[in-house]
C-alpha cells in the first residue's frame, strides 16, 4: 500500500502506524514483493544528506517510519502529519511475533559474535514457532558474496541487519537485490537488547520519548548524538523555510 509521504530535511518519512506495517506483511508475502523496514531518526537523516547510498536506501524502502522524537517534533513545528514515534525495536518485536504466528524463517546479520549468538537463542526460545535459519556476526571475515549465498541458502523469509548506521543501510542498498528474503529491517542495536546484553530504557523514558537520552548517557560512545539534535533541528527548519519560500515565489 502507498502511504502519504512527508519529507523531513528532504528525507522521505511515511505517514503510517505499527498496525499498517504488520498488516502489509501478509500482502508482501502473498505478492512475493520485498518489504523494507527503515528506521528514520535525526542521525539517519543527517547521514542521508551526505551519504548517497543511505539516501538511495531510504528513497527505495517500502516502509520508512519515524524512529525518533526529533523527527516527530520537526514535523509538528512545520505543520506536518507525523504524529507518533515508532521505535525500531518495537517494529522488530512485532515482526518476530508475525514470524512466530506464520512459521516464518528469520536470519540475523550483525552485532558482536557473542551478542548475535545470544540473540538467536533468545529469539528461538521466546518465539518457538518461527525458525532462526541462521546468523552471521558483524565481524565476520566472509566476503559479501558468501554472506549473500549463506542467507539465501538458509531459506530465510526475513532478514534483520544490525551493522549500525550507515553500514547497515549501505549494505542493504548494495546487496538486497541479490537476496531472496521478503522482509528486511535495519535494526541497529536491537540485538544487544534482545540478547540481554544491554537493558532497554526504563518505561518512564520510553513513554516520555526520552529513550534516546537514556541510551546516550548509558553508552558514552553515543553522546555525540545529543550534539546532532540541534544540528538536525536547525537544518530541517531552514530547509522547510526555503521550500515554503520557493513555493511562494513560483
Amino acid at each position: 500500500m502507498q502511504y502519504p509521504i512527508e519529507r523531513v530535511y528532504d528525507t522521505p518519512v511515511d505517514i503510517l502506524t505499527m498496525d499498517d506495517i504488520i498488516r502489509d506483511m501478509s500482502t508482501h508475502f502473498n505478492q512475493q514483493k520485498k518489504m523494507t523496514l527503515a528506521s528514520i531518526n535525526p542521525q539517519i537523516i543527517l547521514m542521508a544528506d551526505s551519504n548517497p547510498q543511505v539516501k538511495a536506501f531510504i528513497e527505495s524502502a517500502s516502509h520508512r517510519f519515524a524512529d525518533g522524537i526529533g523527527v516527530v517534533k520537526v514535523s509538528r513545528w512545520t505543520k506536518g502529519q507525523i504524529t507518533e514515534r515508532i521505535a525500531g525495536i518495537d517494529v522488530m518485536v512485532e515482526t518476530l511475533k508475525y514470524a512466530n504466528q506464520f512459521h516464518k524463517k528469520i536470519f540475523l546479520y550483525g552485532a558482536k559474535p557473542e551478542v548475535v549468538e545470544k540473540a538467536a537463542a533468545a529469539i528461538q526460545k521466546d518465539y518457538p514457532h518461527l525458525e532462526v535459519a541462521g546468523y552471521i556476526d558483524g565481524y565476520t571475515t566472509q566476503a559479501n558474496d558468501e554472506i549473500v549465498a549463506h542467507i539465501n541458502q538458509s531459506g530465510a523469509d526475513m532478514l534483520f541487519v544490525a551493522l549500525g548506521s550507515p553500514k547497515q543501510e549501505e549494505w542493504l542498498n548494495n546487496f538486497m537485490p541479490q537476496l531472496n528474503c521478503t522482509v528486511f529491517q535495519t535494526v541497529g542495536g536491537s540485538l544487544d537488547v534482545l540478547s540481554g546484553t544491554v537493558r532497554r530504557a526504563p518505561e518512564f523514558f520510553i513513554k516520555t520519548n526520552l529513550e534516546w537520552v537514556y541510551r546516550s548517557f548509558s553508552h558514552p560512545s553515543r553522546l555525540y548524538r545529543i550534539l546532532q539534535v540541534p544540528e538536525f533541528v536547525g537544518k530541517s527548519l531552514a530547509w522547510h523555510r526555503k521550500i515554503k519560500s520557493d513555493i511562494k515565489e513560483s
